[in-house]
């Protein structure tokens, strides 16, 4: 049976967050908010998990799923940061902007999200996944909940259009802020490019890179 919980966006329910993670971790699948549009959350650890999360979205397997983390501090656990680069990461992060790294140690993660060392984070704004990526060693997927190709979800409604029984859970906290995908941009041997066009204007983040890293 389907279900739904609603929850504040800016301050989520603990027993909605602590239901959605327990779900997580027993290998199930849970679409919830982001900053931007609505999400689809699996643990990052377990390949069987995060071929769900491609089975439900109709999503080719040679294309990665970006990583939401709770934090800085978790990505500087698995990617060397130099101060110049972690000041910009704190510049713009939590925010609706993700980054594709490489030289990234892609061996605590599924095989399903690293393709040739490089990986797709970000830190978001919205409390609820940085909360379930806390609570799950620092990330979780965080794809767009919609089918591949189709118009990513502003309401909890348009996912359940999309995905119906498949889900696990549904948490609504009404729609997305933002109600743009992030803007996707790699950075690669201190090189800054665009890859997705999204919330924030790549001018005003290649602006701010530049000034930081001076390269």
């Amino acid at each position: 049976m389907m279900r739904i919980i609603k929850t504040p966006f800016w301050r989520p329910s603990d027993r909605v967050v602590e239901e959605s993670y327990r779900i997580i971790k027993n290998g199930g699948v849970v679409v919830g908010p982001t900053d931007t549009v609505y999400g689809v959350f699996s643990d990052v650890y377990n390949d069987e998990y995060v071929e769900k999360v491609y089975n439900v979205k109709q999503r080719p397997k040679d294309k990665p799923l970006p990583i939401l983390a709770s934090n800085i501090d978790a990505i500087e656990e698995i990617i060397s940061l130099n101060d110049k680069l972690r000041t910009f990461l704190k510049a713009v992060w939590p925010g609706p902007i993700t980054v594709v790294f490489n030289n990234v140690d892609c061996s605590l993660f599924s095989r399903l999200l690293c393709r040739e060392n490089s990986i797709a984070l970000r830190v978001p704004a919205a409390p609820f996944p940085r909360k379930l990526a806390e609570m799950n060693g620092g990330f979780i997927t965080g794809s767009s909940a919609n089918l591949s190709g189709k118009p990513s979800p502003l309401k909890i409604d348009d996912a359940v259009k999309y995905f119906g029984e498949k889900i696990d859970l549904y948490v609504d906290s009404g729609e997305a802020p933002l109600k743009v995908s992030s803007t996707i941009i790699s950075i690669i041997d201190c090189k800054i490019a665009l890859v997705r066009q999204g919330a924030v204007d790549y001018t005003v983040i290649s602006r701010i890179y530049h000034r930081i890293m001076g390269c």
